[in-house]
């Protein structure tokens, strides 16, 4: 009885372990794409995740390491997205184009933090190692698909989508920027014009 109990003090307490460090690597992935790498602390994520600084710190001893185990899992299941089309579609180029598209238009989080991983790269060795791999990867799977169609093009093409997909992505990124800065600019003259006209209010 007592070794049955030991077991499941010891599960549950491996489930709370992974349900904090789930919270922590959402909090993070979350504040990647909104504040990009340069600007997030280790204060913001264990904000964010509603935990404490030291449990945060118990378990990624620094920001880059659970920064870069955050980028892992999203370059990782970015990659495996593109595999899984390249290897079980029909239409392989269309439904390429038609799921990076979708990430440009539709998936803020992870053309926000793939924008930031490439932009980033210039200053951090580590960074620009996973902006590398991602890179190359996707080149070859988009070499192999268009080995397999048969498709009758220059050998730079892989590497057109690939520009094509960045470079769009990160226009699209900076108009919707664009926007978010009109809307804030906006909201807060909207605001200090509320609060001007109180302050005239109660002076009166």
């Amino acid at each position: 009885m007592r070794l049955i109990k030991h077991k499941a003090k010891t599960y549950k307490r491996k489930e709370n372990k992974k349900h904090v460090k789930d919270n922590i690597k959402k909090a993070t992935a979350e504040l990647l794409a909104e504040k990009g790498y340069a600007s997030i602390s280790t204060r913001d994520i264990a904000k964010r995740a509603d935990t404490a600084l030291g449990q945060l710190t118990y378990y990624y001893k620094t920001k880059d390491a659970l920064i870069l185990e955050v980028i892992d899992e999203i370059i990782d299941e970015f990659i495996s997205e593109i595999e899984q089309i390249a290897d079980t579609s029909d239409n392989k180029i269309e439904d390429l184009r038609k799921y990076l598209n979708n990430i440009i238009d539709d998936d803020y989080m992870k053309s926000r933090i793939i924008i930031d991983i490439i932009s980033q790269s210039l200053y951090n060795n580590a960074l620009s190692t996973k902006a590398n791999e991602m890179i190359n990867k996707m080149s070859n799977i988009f070499t192999k698909v268009i080995i397999e169609e048969n498709i009758e093009i220059d050998e730079a093409k892989s590497e057109s989508y690939i520009n094509y997909f960045l470079g769009t992505m990160i226009r699209k990124n900076i108009e919707q920027k664009a926007i978010d800065n009109e809307k804030y600019a906006f909201n807060e003259a909207k605001s200090n014009k509320i609060k001007q006209k109180s302050l005239s209010a109660q002076i009166v």
